[in-house]
């Protein structure tokens, strides 16, 4: 028996809707990929749109981004939007650019790109999320009651691999139907929700927190720094490798920032930074240590904070001065160790030497930088067992490739502690749950064997027997 796992970071709603669209994530080629979206128009009212994700033009021939005119010849009668495998860029085809009313003449957003020919036309591609958000704002909405349905499937699924708590990223759809499944005492794990930067005035008035609370509740918020490794828009201190004067997309004014944690903080919210390059980990510290000067020069003016937790989400890339700051801070290393083994090809190509010091988690874990750990679902798995044999062996399990810096693996209790009460801290929760301990809320997983005595190399094939929430097995038996 061990404490339950807690997934720190994961976006559960949009986990759902990946097996219901199209899923190119076994595609090497654009041809493939449009192969799958002609099959899907097929049987595809004309006019609706086909949606989907996980295309990484990585893995093609010159890993060229793709364009629309595949998209065209494959779905001329419908819109089109696919996310890439990081969901930082969609591939639209003209249809979608059209509702979208993008054309050449359309500015690049502050905090987006879209991308275009010599002629300044779209090519298809749009970066980041000021600019997917032109295509989103006319795509059909998700359906509530489908969204409900996948929801619950996708909870049992976290109970059969032994999560009990969840740090859901995500909106006010999941937060409605996480809602709707507490008061039906039907929610079966326990979620905190990190919504977006963007509704953090309303957060105050939502009435989810209160004492008696213990299955929903509303952590704090997200803030984008930059964009990807994939779609080579982290924001970078130099440039990326082979692209000369490109550091990457900074997804919010410096300024803007500041002035977002620190509001966010002076409401004790948690605040959960996405930073995956160097440039961007440097400019959500310098806003963290603003904030927490503000805080101190308030002195008792400030209310007495217990739930304001900084962290930094992924953490891929950060010089080695700014990962000093980090432990002096007290900022949180919110990881996702899969990616670590996942992006080990793209990571030498884009950023070469600098690879050597990325996914650094011995490293911080070192250093004394407290570690949550998370899968980032669903752009990885979700299985803890799989994601703490990747951050202990370095590779994915499901492969034969060497360890890849396995100096920088960490011990299987760093690991599992990362993934308990690490986690729990990181949501301002220590003292309720993440350990096996008198008085905490009785969250716990059985496993068949002895997580710490099992042969490490076997360690991701370990089976759940049962799991328990509050006391109460709630799948499995004992």
């Amino acid at each position: 028996m061990i404490p339950g796992f807690i997934d720190a970071h994961i976006h559960l709603l949009a986990t759902g809707y990946r097996g219901q669209r199209v899923d190119a994530s076994a595609c090497i080629s654009e041809d493939e990929v449009a192969d799958l979206v002609r099959a899907r128009a097929a049987m595809t009212p004309a006019g609706q749109w086909i949606e989907g994700s996980h295309w990484d033009h990585n893995l093609w021939p010159n890993s060229s981004f793709p364009t629309r005119a595949s998209l065209d010849a494959a779905a001329p009668e419908h819109p089109v939007a696919l996310a890439s495998k990081d969901f930082h860029m969609l591939w639209v085809n003209s249809r979608a650019l059209e509702l979208a009313h993008i054309t050449a003449e359309t500015p690049d957003p502050a905090g987006g790109s879209i991308l275009r020919a010599g002629n300044g036309e779209p090519t298809g591609v749009l970066q980041e999320a000021d600019a997917t958000k032109l295509i989103f704002d006319v795509v059909t909405p998700p359906d509530p009651v489908v969204s409900r349905r996948l929801m619950e499937q996708e909870l049992a699924h976290l109970q059969s691999r032994g999560i009990t708590t969840i740090h859901d990223i995500e909106g006010d759809l999941s937060l409605d139907i996480f809602r709707q499944l507490r008061d039906e005492q039907k929610l079966g794990v326990r979620v905190q929700m990190i919504m977006p930067r963007q509704m953090l005035s309303q957060l105050p008035g939502l009435g989810i927190n209160n004492a008696e609370n213990d299955l929903l509740r509303v952590g704090g918020i997200k803030i984008f720094a930059d964009g990807t490794l994939g779609s080579q828009t982290a924001a970078m201190l130099d440039s990326f490798e082979g692209s000369p004067g490109n550091r990457g997309i900074l997804a919010l004014p410096e300024q803007e920032m500041m002035d977002t944690v620190q509001a966010a903080a002076e409401l004790d919210l948690m605040i959960a930074i996405h930073a995956i390059g160097d440039r961007a980990a440097r400019v959500a510290l310098n806003s963290i240590e603003h904030a927490q000067r503000t805080l101190v020069r308030q002195g008792n003016k400030a209310m007495p904070l217990k739930n304001v937790r900084y962290r930094l989400e992924h953490v891929q890339l950060i010089a080695p001065e700014d990962l000093t700051r980090m432990r002096r801070l007290g900022v949180i290393a919110s990881i996702q160790p899969f990616h670590a083994v996942a992006d080990r090809d793209i990571a030498e190509r884009y950023w070469g030497r600098r690879s050597r010091r990325a996914y650094a988690y011995r490293t911080m874990h070192d250093m004394g930088i407290p570690i949550a750990m998370g899968s980032d679902a669903p752009i990885e798995t979700y299985d803890p067992l799989s994601i703490i044999y990747a951050a202990t062996i370095r590779r994915d399990p499901a492969t034969k490739r060497p360890p890849w810096m396995p100096d920088q693996a960490l011990s299987i209790v760093s690991a599992l502690g990362g993934y308990t009460l690490g986690a729990a801290y990181a949501g301002a929760e220590e003292q309720r749950k993440g350990s096996l301990t008198v008085g905490k809320l009785g969250d716990a997983v059985i496993l068949r064997d002895d997580i710490l005595r099992v042969d490490q190399q076997h360690l991701s094939e370990n089976g759940v027997q049962a799991t328990i929430l509050g006391g109460n097995i709630v799948y499995g038996s004992v």
